[in-house]
């Protein structure tokens, strides 16, 4: 399968196969929101804004994680979300700081 090499959950929750969203995320198709999600993720970005934003991630990024984290049902709230983030990193998939 050419898809066997793209980044999945180890564990998604239930909810997130059951209505399949745990597509392999690939440069382009990030999953996006759904209307009635995107102010979900909006508010959420809004939420981490602060202690993401002290620890290096940039506003735009953080708004990309939170979509991300909404579209693809992967936890419920604040906590969740950080910690996710925090293991996504700072940067985009496929980027690398350049020097």
């Amino acid at each position: 399968m050419p898809d066997d090499d793209l980044p999945r959950e180890p564990d998604p929750p239930a909810r997130a196969t059951d209505v399949d969203k745990q597509d392999p995320a690939t440069p382009d198709h990030i999953p996006e929101p759904e209307a009635s999600e995107v102010e979900s993720a909006r508010l959420l970005a809004n939420q981490a804004r602060p202690e993401l934003g002290a620890e290096g991630f940039s506003d735009q990024r953080i708004d990309e994680l939170a979509s991300e984290f909404i579209a693809r049902d992967i936890g419920e709230g604040l906590e969740e979300f950080l910690r996710w983030a925090r293991a996504e990193g700072q940067l985009p998939q496929g980027t690398s700081e350049l020097f």
